[in-house]
């Protein structure tokens, strides 16, 4: 298996605002596999550098625009729960082989992300309501400390639409 890094972060001007790119594509055969791995303080402006990166490295990988859009939505509510409810930095990883993409966010708390039942006028609590309507499956690994989802990127098949709580993904 080989490994390309990048020298620079796939934003706008290369400044890093506290994140950093820890590793990039990565190339198999026979099928081809890329993943993509960065590191961010915990700190709101980076839910939306998380979201622009992922657009990039998603068009960079050539998925198409629907799987993509339902990526950068997942990715921007798993960075932000990492945020508000995690502690210590938030490692955002994409994986895209086969027929799916896999995005895993990890920080250190080891309280597991949960599904709330949010009444009409909360202003939060429904962002992995939304992460399990856009994904294949989603649930817990790492004690609590990753949260992941998977999205399928064919466009011609549709996602099941349904939640996974269980404790590990070990493919991810």
């Amino acid at each position: 298996m080989t490994t390309h890094r990048t020298a620079t972060p796939p934003w706008p001007g290369g400044d890093d605002g506290g994140a950093h790119v820890v590793g990039a594509a990565t190339a198999r055969c026979p099928m081809a596999s890329h993943v993509f791995e960065m590191v961010m303080e915990p700190m709101g402006v980076h839910v939306a550098q998380a979201r622009r990166t992922t657009a990039t490295v998603l068009k960079q990988w050539s998925l198409p625009d629907a799987p993509a859009e339902d990526a950068r939505l997942v990715v921007s509510e798993l960075v932000s729960n990492a945020i508000i409810h995690g502690s210590g930095d938030v490692r955002l990883r994409l994986r895209h082989d086969d027929h799916e993409l896999r995005i895993r966010v990890t920080d250190d708390s080891t309280a597991p992300a949960r599904r709330r039942r949010a009444s009409a006028a909360d202003l939060g609590g429904r962002g992995l309501h939304l992460v399990a309507c856009l994904s294949l499956r989603w649930g817990v690994a790492d004690g609590g400390r990753t949260t992941y989802a998977i999205i399928p990127t064919l466009t011609e098949a549709p996602p099941c639409r349904r939640t996974t709580q269980s404790s590990a993904d070990p493919t991810c």
